[in-house]
């Protein structure tokens, strides 16, 4: 509790570190583990912003680490990366989008593979769209799970959606609330974490059962890859991550900005998330042209398919890295 450590996996040829580099004059911390170290590379960009994974990837990935590297990065601002010294200014979607480019070049060089496997989710999609937009030969393949499409349409179906549910049950107070803050976007923080609260009451939030995130907050206070302190800045860093970044995020619309993309792209889509509506990403997804594109619904999801239906999204990994050898 007091002392972080990476759990070792007791494999000949397996890897598990814990460490930190330099990333964009920055020291960022990386977690990477697998049973075998040949084994092809999937880096995770994980969602918020500031929503940081080492504390609590470990448990979760489990059949992952079998057949690939998973490398975890708590980015810049969040989780074990985040300090008080980082500079507002450097807090910017290019910056990270940067940082990706950078942590992707460093696996490249240390583990001898020509290309990596990216996984985004959440506002990850934001950061590892943009990063495979810019340097398309430094990836394989990309995996989008909950991937963005216009972010402002995006809130706007979901309230609407939580404003009608709340009616049709007749939860007064919840629509009450959800009336008096108007449509999105919203500059009070308060009505994100209203949005987020009925979001999980009403089966659409981290993980359809609603169990999830609480999962996540006991994971982290006893996995061990976060001390005490780490779990007081990784508070900190998720406030400082949207304090910096949520206006940018807000004006994110893949639908215009990006027209196609060059290597193959996977939008994994949970069918019962409301943080991301599909609506707004399906309309990117058809408009956008790639090498190969797929849409996979994960029926019994809702924002985390990844976790929620992990043996799908574990062959869909394999069947596709597959491709590649």
């Amino acid at each position: 509790m007091f002392v972080r450590k990476a759990h070792q996996i007791k494999k000949e040829k397996s890897i598990s570190e814990l460490f930190k580099i330099k990333i964009g004059q920055l020291e960022q911390w990386l977690y990477i583990r697998g049973e075998d170290r040949d084994k092809p590379i999937i880096l995770k960009v994980h969602g918020g912003p500031g929503s940081a994974r080492i504390g609590f990837a470990r448990k979760s990935q489990k059949e992952l680490e079998k057949h690939f590297v998973i490398v975890n990065w708590d980015q810049r601002g969040a989780g074990l990366s985040y300090s008080k010294k980082i500079p507002s200014e450097t807090m910017t979607i290019n910056q990270i989008v940067n940082d990706t480019i950078e942590v992707t070049n460093y696996l490249r060089e240390r583990f001898q593979q020509d290309k990596i496997y990216l996984l985004g989710h959440s506002w990850g999609t934001i950061i590892g769209l943009l990063a495979v937009q810019k340097e398309p030969q430094l990836f394989q393949r990309y995996f989008g799970v909950a991937q963005y499409g216009n972010y402002i349409e995006s809130e706007q179906l979901s309230y609407n959606f939580l404003l009608e549910k709340a009616k049709a049950i007749n939860n007064k107070k919840a629509f009450e609330k959800l009336s008096n803050m108007g449509l999105p976007p919203w500059s009070n923080l308060k009505h994100d974490r209203v949005h987020q609260k009925y979001m999980e009451v009403f089966s659409g939030g981290i993980s359809r059962d609603g169990k999830l995130l609480k999962k996540y907050v006991k994971d982290i206070f006893t996995s061990g890859e976060y001390a005490l302190f780490d779990i007081i800045n990784l508070l900190k860093g998720q406030f400082f991550s949207m304090k910096h970044l949520q206006d940018e995020m807000k004006k994110i619309n893949f639908n215009h900005d990006i027209q196609n993309i060059e290597v193959p792209i996977y939008f994994c889509m949970g069918r019962h998330d409301l943080m991301i509506h599909y609506e707004p990403s399906y309309e990117f997804y058809k408009k956008i042209e790639a090498p190969e594109k797929y849409w996979i619904w994960f029926e019994d999801s809702a924002h985390s398919p990844m976790i929620e239906e992990k043996d799908k999204f574990l062959s869909l990994l394999i069947e596709e890295t597959n491709k590649d050898l």
